[in-house]
C-alpha cells in the first residue's frame, strides 16, 4: 500500500514519491490525508488514478491515486466491511456514515458498484461534515449570509416552516445544522435523516433518528416516510427532516395541522421549484388534488435557496383559500420579480 503524491495533467499523470504508509487498520489508506485536510469538503474517486476533491468550494484533481483498479475494488470492499455494510449485486448502491474514525469529521460515504456503473470499477464519494459545526455567526464570517439575514431566519423558525433548497453540496445541510441550535431550548425537537449529518450539542430536548435499510434477507426497513409517520405520535414542537426525497413530504406537511413547526431541506433549482417538488412528492404518496396540495403548502412560511455555499434567495410564501401560491422576495443576490402560481 502506498500514498502517491504529485501533480496530474490530462496528458501525463505522473505519481511522485511515496510518503508515510497508511494501513487499512488505522484509517482510509491513501485517502487519509485528504480526509484530514480541513480545506477539503468532498472526495470523489472516479477511477484508480483519478481522485477529485472540492477544496474551499472549487473542484480540482488531488495528488492521490491507487496503484491498480484491483486495489480500488479491494479498498471499497474494505470501506463497506469496516462500516458493517454489504455491497453485492443486491446492494450495488450504498450510502452510510462513519462517525468514529476521524476526530474532526463525520464521513458520509456513497458507493456505487461496477454492476451499475459504465466502467469496471466502483465510484466512491465522501462528504466530510465537521464535528464542530459552524454556528450562524461562523457562517456570517465566511460569507454564507449576512447578520441581517441570520437574524431574520432565527425569527422565521420560531413561527413557521422553513424550507432550505438547492442542489447537492450547495450548503443546505450546513445552514440547517446551524439553525438547529437556534431553536428555543424549551421546545421539543425530532430530527430524522438518511445519513447522520445533523446534530446539536447544546439543545436539551432534541432527538435524532436515521433510516434503517434492509440488510441481508431481512425485510425490515425504516425509511424517512416511516420515521415521519412515527413522529406524529410523539410529543414534539418541531419536526426536522434532513432531506425530503419522497412520501415523507406528506407527513411533514400534515404535521403543521397538529401544531408542529418544522425545518427541512430539498433539492430544487430555485425556491419556487422546491415548493412544486414537495407538491409532487405529496401527490405520489396520496390522492389529494393539486388544489388541496397547494393549500397544504401554506404551512411553509419561508424558502431559502442556497447556491455555491451562499444564501442566494429568501422567499416568503402565502397561499389563499383557493390554493393560489404567492411568493414574495425578501432577499435576492440577483433581482427577480414576485411570482404567482
Amino acid at each position: 500500500m502506498q500514498f502517491l503524491k504529485g501533480e496530474f495533467t490530462e496528458q501525463n499523470k505522473v505519481p511522485f514519491v511515496r510518503e508515510e504508509p497508511f494501513t487499512y487498520f488505522t484509517g482510509y489508506h491513501v485517502l487519509e490525508p485528504l480526509i484530514k485536510d480541513r480545506e477539503i469538503s468532498d472526495i470523489k474517486v472516479i477511477s484508480y488514478d483519478r481522485v477529485r476533491v472540492k477544496r474551499l468550494g472549487r473542484r480540482e484533481d488531488s495528488a492521490v491515486c491507487f496503484k491498480t483498479p484491483q486495489e480500488l475494488k479491494q479498498f471499497t470492499e474494505f470501506v463497506a466491511a469496516k462500516n458493517q455494510v454489504s455491497i453485492s449485486r443486491a446492494h450495488a448502491m450504498q450510502s452510510f456514515t462513519d462517525k468514529v474514525s476521524n476526530k474532526d469529521f463525520i464521513l458520509r460515504f456513497n458507493i456505487s458498484q461496477s454492476i451499475i456503473n459504465s466502467v469496471d470499477t466502483p465510484y466512491l464519494h465522501i462528504r466530510k461534515i465537521p464535528k464542530e459545526k459552524p454556528s450562524l455567526k461562523d457562517l456570517q464570517e465566511v460569507g454564507m449570509l449576512s447578520k441581517e439575514h441570520a437574524e431574520y431566519l432565527k425569527k422565521q423558525i420560531r413561527k413557521g416552516y422553513v424550507l432550505i433548497a438547492g442542489k447537492g453540496a450547495s450548503g443546505k445541510t450546513t445552514l440547517l445544522n446551524a439553525l438547529l441550535d437556534e431553536i428555543p431550548r424549551d421546545k421539543s425537537v425530532l430530527v430524522i435523516q438518511e445519513n447522520e449529518e445533523l446534530f446539536s450539542k447544546v439543545h436539551p430536548d432534541m432527538m435524532f433518528q436515521h433510516i434503517l435499510e434492509q440488510k441481508g434477507e431481512s425485510k425490515v426497513r425504516y425509511g424517512l416516510k416511516e420515521l415521519s409517520i412515527n413522529a406524529l405520535l410523539i410529543d414534539l414542537d418541531y419536526i426536522v427532516i434532513g432531506e425530503i426525497k419522497g412520501g415523507e413530504a406528506l407527513y411533514f406537511l400534515n404535521a403543521a395541522y397538529t401544531g408542529h413547526l418544522g425545518l427541512a431541506t430539498v433539492h430544487g433549482q430555485d425556491g419556487v421549484a422546491a415548493l412544486y417538488k414537495l407538491a409532487d412528492y405529496v401527490k405520489y404518496e396520496s390522492d389529494y388534488s393539486q388544489e388541496e396540495i397547494k393549500k397544504m403548502l401554506g404551512c411553509i412560511s419561508t424558502v431559502c435557496y442556497m447556491k455555491d455555499f451562499k444564501l442566494d434567495t429568501i422567499t416568503e410564501v402565502k397561499v389563499d383559500d383557493k390554493g393560489l401560491i404567492t411568493t414574495r422576495s425578501v432577499y435576492e443576490r440577483e433581482a427577480k420579480h414576485d411570482t404567482i402560481a
